[in-house]
């Protein structure tokens, strides 16, 4: 299975209004997908010759902090394999805490290290199916 990170947009509300249109007409099945094609296209149509790529380059070794919050059913299982992931990433992690509700469970953390090493747990982290709800937040 091919992993696709998940990526946060705030949008405006009048583009808010054409996307929803556009759903309603069946044009698209979901709003990601909307969202997928309109990026391929405009891709496509982009002047790649006039970008200048060396300037986008993030430093991966940057020193940064993130935050994060995942959001599982209450499974045994699944805490496991989020135990697995921190266990690799443990000199990073700095805290950690957990809400359990009703629904399962809420686990917020906090990353100190590199962007390149904040990149890959939220690799893993990704990887696991069962997750209800990632997001995440590199502070500097």
């Amino acid at each position: 299975m091919i992993s696709i990170p998940i990526i946060s947009l705030s949008i405006n509300e009048s583009l808010k209004k054409f996307i929803n249109k556009l759903l309603s007409k069946n044009q698209y099945e979901n709003k990601s997908k909307l969202i997928r094609d309109a990026l391929l296209r405009l891709m496509s149509t982009m002047d790649t010759a006039t970008l200048d790529l060396d300037s986008e380059v993030v430093d991966i070794s940057k020193r940064i902090i993130g935050n994060m919050i995942i959001v599982i059913p209450n499974d045994y299982n699944i805490q496991k394999k989020i135990n697995k992931i921190e266990s690799v990433f443990n000199k990073q992690i700095v805290s950690k805490n957990q809400h359990f509700h009703q629904n399962g469970l809420t686990i917020f953390m906090v990353y100190e290290g590199y962007l390149e090493d904040f990149h890959k747990l939220v690799v893993e982290i990704n990887s696991i199916n069962e997750i209800k709800n990632f997001r995440y937040l590199i502070v500097n």
